[in-house]
């Protein structure tokens, strides 16, 4: 799990594994958390976060998620365009 804040004050968990470690799949999600603490969960297509390992915002409001953490040469960052505070998401490369 890692987590990280928006600059609208939004809290963005990564969660490394959404069935548990022990299940059958390697996927992660990613929830976001506001002021009042409703956490929404991030409607990504599937396969998108495969054993993502850490999640920052850059300066332009974009997450950063590194994914593929447990795949030695095939790692890689995604840019997850969140659309600022309406959360309006677009994943991009």
């Amino acid at each position: 799990m890692d987590l990280a804040f928006g600059r609208d004050g939004t809290l963005w968990v990564l969660e490394i594994d959404h069935d548990s470690l022990l299940g059958g799949d390697p996927y992660g999600a990613i929830y976001s958390v506001d002021a009042n603490g409703e956490k929404t969960l991030l409607d990504l297509p599937a396969g998108t976060l495969t054993a993502p390992g850490g999640i920052t915002v850059g300066h332009d409001g974009a997450l950063y998620v590194t994914n593929k953490t447990t795949s030695a040469g095939d790692g890689e960052v995604l840019r997850i365009d969140v659309g600022g505070s309406d959360h309006g998401y677009g994943y991009g490369d």
